[in-house]
């Protein structure tokens, strides 16, 4: 075997143990998916239009630890998780939500809001929807990497809002 072909075969042989790349029958994201990320994945309990046509998003964990969603001055901890959601419209156009959006609520199930723990809450105003509102696609990681969506290696699919 040539010396080019044997770094090929090594590299085919690697590929499976680089976490997110294969699902080896496991419904995992591979072999390195606990090991590379712990494991943290999110699923969705609530996504829902109220009557006001405010969109009412519930993100919580399935698995893995939680994390400070903005700095908090009473605890004195530093933000480790950035979460966002984005959510399309009827129109085509997106809206991009973050902790710190103005007429948007955004807070996390412990230690005074600011802290994810198992449930993240996203609540827009009233009206928000009035236009028709699609999809969401919510992302969420840290300094070591991504917080997964149910298992599936895919860390902010679109997500049908039903109607």
């Amino acid at each position: 075997m040539t010396q080019q072909r044997f770094v090929v075969f090594l590299l085919i042989l690697m590929l499976p143990l680089s976490g997110c790349t294969s699902s080896l029958g496991t419904g995992l994201c591979g072999q390195g998916y606990d090991e590379m990320y712990g494991g943290y994945d999110y699923d969705f309990s609530i996504i829902e239009t109220a009557n006001d046509n405010s969109l009412n998003v519930t993100v919580y964990l399935l698995n893995g630890g939680g994390g400070w969603i903005e700095d908090s001055e009473e605890f004195q901890e530093m933000q480790t998780l950035w979460v966002s959601l984005n959510v399309k419209l009827s129109d085509g156009t997106e809206k991009g939500i973050e902790r710190q959006t103005q007429d948007w609520e955004v807070n996390g199930d412990s230690s005074n809001t600011s802290y994810w723990s198992t449930n993240l809450y996203f609540s827009s105003p009233a009206g928000f929807c009035d236009s028709g509102c699609e999809e969401i696609q919510f992302s969420a990681g840290d300094y070591d990497g991504f917080i997964y969506y149910d298992g599936t290696c895919d860390n902010s699919p679109w997500i049908d809002i039903p109607q």
